[in-house]
């Protein structure tokens, strides 16, 4: 039986006809004005591949503009991407759109599959809310289909595309302050893909706020490569149980700010602690996080998805676009708030 990376793809027809992806979807889906000798290199490619267009497509196409936007995510147990997902399908509900959603596992060719997918089956739109690194690079190719992409991971971002984010240098510096102002001067720094632009703006605002502080310990507990629950819960376990504890930790996401709380119950250890992003039982433990607001972030997104324009760097606080100069579409990023939510963990001194 075939794996689903196994079938032929929109992309994979428009490489065999030596055409773009937006030059084989016009020839697929019947339209006109495509030249005859062009129009049967597709074909004929879409013939060999075994290349069929989704019947559905067909019939939405007929009928007008597609109701279905497709959504990406990384992880299905990740707080953040639950929480950013259930806000974002609730708005698309209000504006008449429905989600169609994959999970990757984070598996670039996964991505890569259903990104062929939403562009084969003429969806309105793509929503990226955690993309692979390694897939980066396929989405300057849907953007070049003419779909509207908006994406929450500046891993999945470029010209054409919409991103939509949180001020991350800032999101890790108001938690290292945090501890910092509460007499903490041995910090364990607990991250996950370190190649992620996200994760590496987040610990440039932690080294900002250490910045000209010798007394701080924090490199040598630096933890960069700590991906899911358990392996959070081994690193804060290791360091609680050495000599030299930190008496406070960051955790860099919610997913890790559950594997060191679990850590701590276990060995009845009770380090300061600041998670970014919230999480639904966050309030009932007393974690102090910083959080971005989400509901704007899927709010902005589905207005982005119906084509309106970024309501500019004075819209708001904390709201901001930017573009670089050139021929083509140019890259557009808004920017939303981030809060720090005080419960107690953050404003634990040390030694107590």
């Amino acid at each position: 039986m075939a794996k689903q990376n196994d079938r032929p793809t929109l992309a994979t027809v428009a490489s065999r006809a030596g055409v773009s992806i937006k030059t084989a979807s016009r020839v697929l889906n019947g339209e006109k004005h495509v030249a005859a000798s062009t129009a049967e290199k597709v074909e004929d490619a879409a013939a060999e591949l075994g290349f069929r267009l989704n019947s559905t497509a067909r019939r939405l196409r007929a009928g007008g503009r597609s109701p279905y936007i497709g959504v990406i995510m990384s992880d299905g147990d990740d707080p953040f991407q639950g929480r950013l997902f259930a806000l974002l399908e609730a708005e698309l509900g209000r504006a008449g759109l429905r989600p169609v959603v994959t999970v990757t596992t984070d598996d670039p060719e996964r991505e890569r599959a259903f990104l062929d997918e939403c562009l084969a089956n003429d969806m309105s739109g793509i929503c990226v809310i955690r993309s692979h690194p390694e897939a980066a690079r396929f989405y300057a190719e849907a953007a070049s289909a003419d779909v509207r992409i908006v994406s929450f991971d500046p891993t999945a971002a470029g010209p054409g595309i919409d991103l939509i984010a949180g001020d991350e240098e800032r999101v890790g510096r108001l938690a290292a302050l945090q501890l910092l102002d509460h007499g903490h001067i041995s910090i364990g720094v607990i991250g996950d893909h370190s190649t992620s632009p996200i994760t590496a703006d987040r610990l440039a605002g932690i080294q900002s706020a250490f910045a000209g502080r010798s007394d701080v310990g924090w490199r040598a507990y630096m933890q960069e490569d700590a991906r899911d629950l358990a392996s959070a819960k081994n690193v804060v376990a290791a360091w609680l149980g050495s000599r030299s504890a930190p008496s406070a930790l960051i955790t860099l996401s919610a997913t890790l700010t559950q594997g060191a709380i679990d850590a701590c119950r276990r060995l009845d250890q009770w380090p300061a602690l600041v998670g970014i992003d919230d999480f639904p039982t966050a309030h009932l433990l007393d974690v102090t996080v910083i959080d971005r607001d989400i509901g704007s972030m899927a709010a902005e997104a589905v207005r982005r998805l119906q084509g309106a324009s970024f309501s500019g760097p004075d819209a708001g606080a904390g709201h901001g676009s930017d573009g670089a100069v050139g021929s083509g579409p140019s890259p557009r990023r808004w920017i939303v708030p981030v809060h720090m939510i005080a419960r107690g963990s953050g404003e634990e001194p040390p030694d107590k």
